[in-house]
């Protein structure tokens, strides 16, 4: 902050002090002022911007004259607030005469074309052109000429419309897809009358992020075609959520009417998703939700299932799981609550004395963890989702975050566009040709299979080559002297010259270890990031939503993993198994093995929201609640946990996970002391020392950190 250079300004007779270069609209909104505007977004650039020209003001300049008296002087045009950069003096007047007529002119423009859709636009009740038509627009048209019509609801992608006539070409779609997304699959064709957005050669707007222009749009010109004609603004109630399709955590609205999710829209939360979204959250939540729903417990009868009550369900559950005491075992999924966590645990390890529980699908997850622990220290991501913007290089290394990670990769765009930061990557030979980081790397190293260690190598000998003086162990320059050619000499060297700066960033994702060399990547990792001095900046990022919690939480700490759960339910040494919101059978990473094992277990038991594959061969089903359902919390990727709310009551007689854990402890003759969700959090904040900084009204505000606990060797 010490090194803002703060004005003086006056907005319609207010003073203030305000950043130098700060955008006029912007510094009335700290004055409460508002200026109406289409084309204007904090986080777009202004290439392209300041063309709807609807947030004109007056402005003066302070002048010194030849015997030293200080005048206004008035501009002699109006200037538009959104490009207009605040300096000293200046005197900035919103609504003069002259500009109310202005903007009346403007709003007399942009409807020349403009249909009278608002009975059928979804963006009718929400929209800043009938608002600011509302209050500028005249009572009537002047224009009596036929207006342009193009073919309705012309479908740019699989979720966007375009109505290309609704378009006042304020270019927000097309800069977000060159400053947000990256992708740049809008522009606008055509010249004149005739301009309008598209995408080149009529090719399908494939972008990830697609849903984010339908939000920014301001007329309707973008619409959802999942939402479409499905309700109206004042039909819905909205509530805030968490997004849980991955680990980000996204902060998410949930627009509902009568038990359904219709739409998705963006929440701010400046420490992890700004305001954006990603599509498969946007567009794939609203159906996960809302689609073949569990609605009561069934219970098998031969071939199939019935319905039963929970007495009934529970019972079943209860006999067969005291039956096998510490020998049962229970397997968690990736979308489940901190809460529901603890209260499996609270079951098993409890109620039954079972140490066997896991949540991991992956192969080798344990070791990698473990392993990187003790060799990059306890917090698997010590940067955080924020802070990937203020380094000047990152390296990503087996992942591809548009797609894994959708956030953190828009958050090192948005540090490449606009810091001019260095994002680098290494990726094996088989990834596809252009990748999304690909597309603005400043080097993309790529590796055989297996080389993932030789190819980090090469550019550690790159570094110690043209940096004779760079300090660092005689073991890293043993591991260097070691190695074979260069995996990519040519990249190497490039990124070499990114690295050189000082320390970085690097972002590592799952695929990184998953082959047989995974050792071997890892410590050439770690001489990577000891060289440059990285090594309290290395970030092994996991996948689904709430990984980060079942792993504070010691979800896979127990006797067995997920492979010796699996085996012991083929063989009988697992006589009772709970799969508690997984699907191991499209979800683990031998699917013939967990096909094999759930066909043979003794007693299995499923609680899902639908009847998935692997709930097609339990022999008792339990309907838990979706998301929208219930209050809980996640734990993102970097140790944020998170607040979602109950949007609406639970489908049937579905139950969320840690109440129906509860009413199998009260049967097994342990009753828990948990009333809600909140009772819940609460023992988990007094046990479990990861926990112990969550404070509940952090979680309705931005979320809590973990508290990172010491690896203890």
């Amino acid at each position: 902050m010490n090194d803002i250079k703060l004005v003086n300004v006056t907005i319609d007779g207010v003073p203030l002090q305000v950043p130098k270069g700060e955008r006029i609209i912007e510094s009335a909104r700290r004055a409460g002022i508002d200026i109406p505007y289409f084309c204007y977004h904090p986080r777009l650039s202004m290439e392209n911007g300041a063309n709807c020209r609807m947030c004109l003001v007056e402005m003066a300049m302070p002048r010194t004259g030849p015997d030293g008296t200080v005048t206004l002087a008035r501009h002699p045009k109006p200037q538009t607030a959104c490009s207009l950069p605040a300096d000293e003096g200046m005197v900035v007047e919103t609504e003069t005469e002259a500009i109310v007529k202005a903007r009346k002119g403007v709003l007399e423009f942009l409807l020349i074309n403009h249909p009278l859709d608002c009975p059928v636009c979804d963006r009718g009740g929400e929209c800043p052109l009938q608002n600011n038509t509302l209050h500028y627009g005249a009572g009537a048209s002047r224009y009596i000429e036929a207006k342009r019509h193009y073919p309705k609801a012309y479908p740019l992608s699989e979720h966007v419309v375009l109505d290309r006539e609704r378009c006042i070409q304020c270019a927000r779609c097309t800069r977000f897809t060159q400053d947000i997304s990256g992708d740049a699959q809008l522009d606008f064709l055509k010249r004149g009358a005739d301009t309008h957005i598209g995408t080149f050669n009529a090719e399908a707007f494939s972008s990830l992020f697609s849903g984010n222009t339908i939000e920014i749009c301001p007329v309707g010109a973008l619409t959802s075609r999942d939402y479409r004609f499905q309700a109206r603004p004042w039909d819905l109630a909205t509530q805030k959520s968490i997004c849980p399709e991955c680990s980000n955590g996204c902060t998410i609205k949930l627009d509902h009417r009568d038990g359904r999710v219709l739409r998705v829209n963006g929440r701010i939360n400046e420490a992890v998703n700004e305001e954006w979204t990603c599509d498969r959250g946007k567009f794939g939540l609203p159906s996960a939700i809302s689609d073949e729903r569990l609605t009561a417990p069934l219970l098998r009868d031969g071939d199939r299932f019935r319905e039963v009550s929970w007495d009934v369900a529970l019972g079943v559950v209860a006999d067969k799981l005291k039956a096998a005491g510490k020998q049962s075992a229970v397997l968690a999924g990736p979308k489940l609550a901190n809460e529901d966590l603890y209260a499996l645990q609270a079951l098993f390890h409890g109620g039954l004395g079972s140490n066997r529980s896991d949540y991991r699908m992956g192969a080798r997850h344990s070791e990698v963890r473990d392993a990187a622990a003790k060799l990059f220290g306890p917090d698997p991501m010590p940067t955080g989702i924020a802070g990937l913007e203020a380094s000047p290089w990152t390296l990503v290394v087996g992942a591809d975050l548009a797609v894994e990670q959708p956030m953190l990769y828009l958050r090192l765009r948005k540090a490449w566009r606009f810091g001019k930061a260095k994002a680098l990557e290494v990726i094996p030979s088989s990834a596809p040709a252009n990748t999304h980081i690909g597309a603005f790397a400043w080097s993309s190293v790529r590796y055989a299979d297996g080389g993932l260690a030789e190819a980090l190598r090469s550019a550690c000998a790159v570094l110690l080559a043209e940096m004779p003086g760079l300090t660092t162990s005689p073991e890293v320059i043993a591991w260097v002297a070691a190695g074979t050619s260069p995996a990519d000499g040519i990249a190497s060297r490039r990124m070499a010259a990114a690295l050189s700066v000082g320390p970085g960033l690097i972002l590592v994702g799952e695929d990184a270890f998953s082959g047989p060399d995974w050792r071997a990547g890892l410590v050439a990792l770690g001489h990577l990031a000891a060289l440059t001095g990285s090594m309290g900046s290395v970030n092994l990022l996991v996948s689904n939503c709430n990984d980060r919690g079942a792993d504070a939480l010691g979800f896979g700490d127990g006797q067995l993993a997920t492979a010796g759960i699996l085996a012991g339910a083929a063989s009988g040494a697992v006589p009772a198994l709970w799969i508690a919101g997984a699907d191991p059978v499209t979800q683990y990473h031998d699917r013939p093995a967990a096909i094999a094992a759930l066909e043979q277990a003794s007693f299995l038991v499923v609680s899902d929201i639908r009847l998935t594959a692997t709930a097609r061969m339990a022999d008792v089903v339990l309907p838990s609640c979706s998301v929208a359902e219930r209050d809980g919390t996640f734990t993102n990727v970097e140790g944020r946990v998170q607040r979602f709310w109950k949007a609406f009551e639970p489908r049937g007689s579905a139950s969320p996970d840690w109440l129906i854990a509860s009413r199998l402890l009260q049967r097994l003759g342990k009753p828990s002391v948990w009333f809600g969700w909140r009772d819940v959090l609460e023992e988990v904040r007094s046990r479990v020392p990861a926990f112990g900084e969550v404070r509940f009204e952090e979680l309705d505000k931005d979320g809590a950190m973990l508290v990172i606990q010491q690896v203890v060797d």
